[in-house]
């Protein structure tokens, strides 16, 4: 009944059907990680029905290797890294243009052969998947087709505020400590500039590179995307926003735009201040520009549920705080190669804790800096 076609090249048609969709988000739009490196390339799966019309979309990223983040570890390790992780990942999908159960499931079921005809094409190792929160159709039934083939699954939360509410209302859900934390940044003369220039987008990118120096990684090239993520600011699916304090960026927070749904990124801070109120202040900001610029939903976006979820620490509950539904959704993935996988998670455990300890080497220059 359906067919499917698997293209590393489309045309604006693409996204004209994904509008179709009111779940549809960035991260399945050509713009979103377009271009064709030594590091990844896209493969856009269309759906067919027997008049060849688009009835469903899945936009999948083959990873063949990770070199935006290295280190000398990362690089000394760079061949066998490339054997193993070559893997597919996608985001918010798939992407069904049809309110029909029946027909959804059989869609589905076309969309896991596609899957599977891209596993031993490409030769991946695993593929892994996020389904889309905003799909309220996703069911029991929904998920069990992917169980039937061979994925296992995990539970993920994320937070979104329907911005078709009243501002004032949406400041009341946020909790107490958040506003009062907004205010206080107000106090201390911090202050949001939205990234409006070439030279300003470059200041952002060398924050996120300083950002990254505090985690252990290292980007190769902080300025590599510069000209694609500009035209994407100037197409309105990508903007910027700067925190300053005394005229220095203290934190920066990037938010994707598709179909009226803005998606937060996570927010860097340069931590060269034991107390940073800058990312507090660049969270509520961007709630207020999102709903000022008519957008419908705010993601604040999420990650694995857990029983650590409500401990004060953890990303989850500072996501939490500002008063977004909490919306569940999941993890798929289905391994390949189940010795590649186990090794390539032994190996990038290693690689994490390497880079744990040279982030904290990092921040304790940057703490003694600042007590001098």
């Amino acid at each position: 009944m359906f067919s499917y076609k698997i293209e590393t090249k489309v045309d604006s048609k693409w996204n004209q059907n994904l509008l179709k969709s009111k779940h549809a988000s960035y991260f399945h739009c050509i713009e979103y990680l377009d271009s064709t490196s030594k590091e990844f390339f896209p493969l856009y799966v269309s759906i067919l029905d027997e008049n060849e019309n688009v009835i469903a979309q899945l936009k999948i990223i083959i990873i063949k290797s990770a070199v935006l983040y290295s280190n000398q570890l990362l690089d000394s390790l760079f061949n066998l890294i490339q054997k193993l992780s070559r893997r597919g990942i996608w985001r918010d999908g798939p992407i069904i243009h049809s309110n029909n159960k029946e027909e959804r499931i059989k869609i589905l079921q076309t969309i896991i052969e596609a899957n599977d005809e891209i596993c031993k094409k490409y030769d991946l190792v695993f593929l892994e998947g996020y389904i889309s929160p905003y799909d309220r159709m996703v069911d029991n039934d929904y998920i069990q087709q992917f169980l039937n083939h061979g994925y296992t699954l995990s539970h993920f939360v994320t937070y979104i505020i329907e911005m078709l509410k009243p501002l004032e209302e949406i400041w009341k859900t946020v909790s107490k400590k958040a506003r009062g934390d907004v205010n206080r940044a107000k106090r201390r003369h911090i202050i949001v500039k939205k990234v409006d220039t070439f030279d300003e987008l470059k200041n952002y990118l060398l924050l996120h590179n300083t950002w990254a120096k505090t985690k252990g990684l290292e980007i190769t090239d902080p300025f590599r995307d510069i000209e694609k993520l500009w035209k994407n600011y100037k197409a309105g699916l990508e903007h910027f926003f700067l925190a300053c304090k005394d005229e220095k960026i203290i934190s920066a927070v990037r938010i994707v735009c598709f179909n009226d749904i803005a998606y937060a990124h996570f927010v860097v801070s340069s931590d060269s201040e034991s107390t940073n109120l800058g990312g507090t202040l660049l969270t509520w900001y961007t709630v207020e520009w999102a709903k000022d610029n008519g957008f419908r939903l705010y993601d604040f976006s999420g990650g694995k549920k857990s029983v650590d979820n409500n401990n004060n620490n953890s990303l989850l509950f500072y996501k939490k705080k500002w008063g977004g539904n909490e919306y569940h959704h999941y993890h798929l993935l289905k391994i390949q190669k189940r010795y590649y996988y186990v090794t390539y998670k032994l190996l990038f455990n290693l690689i994490r804790h390497y880079n744990n300890f040279k982030a904290r080497k990092y921040k304790k220059i940057i703490k003694q800096d600042y007590d001098q």
